[in-house]
């Protein structure tokens, strides 16, 4: 990857790109506040749900966000929602999406016409504008993985379990597992996942939150 592609993977991989996903924690604040993750080993945490979650699931549905186009990408939308177990993991993932399809056309890039912004999810809307947008597929998975990785690592941060410092420290640990994650699906691939500590964890109440879940 060079030139313009290396600098596209970079703006739209950077976590100051408003894609509304910072007021998500993915169920790991309150697994940080019943003592389910252990903030000295963050990085174990992120990897599980990386491997868990991102590979076998958004992974598989971004993939088919980046490749559909038309009536193909809402049917797409549609066998990713009903993988989706819980009524709370869709509703957030619903609202995600959103967020970022408004924040892509804030930015210049429009989704298709057949993109219901307001009933897509979260992993086929990036997909989506990571194609509009004139990535490839795999750098776009790597994005994709980075961003979850990271997005995390900042939600602990931000909860002051952990330092700057040690949160750089696992992301940068973290980078052969992604990269060995973060390979192309097949066509025919459909999405599924087992992450039952952060699945439960996501759809605990918790009083005084910061994060949507």
């Amino acid at each position: 990857m060079q030139g313009e592609a290396l600098l596209t993977a970079l703006y739209l991989g950077d976590s100051a790109y408003p894609s509304g996903v910072f007021a998500f924690s993915w169920g790991l604040e309150v697994a940080l506040a019943e003592g389910q993750a252990d903030p000295h080993g963050l990085a174990d945490w992120i990897g599980a749900e990386l491997s868990g979650r991102w590979h076998p699931f958004d992974r598989v549905a971004l993939a088919g966000g980046f490749r559909a186009v038309g009536q193909d990408l809402a049917a797409w939308n549609g066998l990713v929602d009903e993988a989706i177990p819980a009524d709370p993991q869709r509703l957030q993932s619903l609202q995600a999406g959103a967020a970022l399809i408004a924040s892509a056309r804030r930015m210049g890039i429009d989704p298709d016409a057949a993109l219901d912004p307001d009933a897509t999810h979260a992993p086929v809307a990036h997909g989506h504008v990571l194609a509009r947008a004139g990535m490839e597929l795999a750098p776009a998975l790597a994005v994709s993985g980075m961003g979850m990785a990271r997005g995390l690592a900042s939600a602990a941060l931000r909860l002051g379990r952990v330092g700057a410092v040690a949160v750089q420290r696992d992301l940068r640990g973290l980078i052969p597992l992604i990269a060995r994650l973060a390979t192309v699906p097949d066509p025919g691939d459909r999405p599924a996942s087992f992450a039952p500590l952060s699945d439960i964890a996501l759809m605990r109440p918790l009083a005084g939150r910061l994060f949507v879940n």
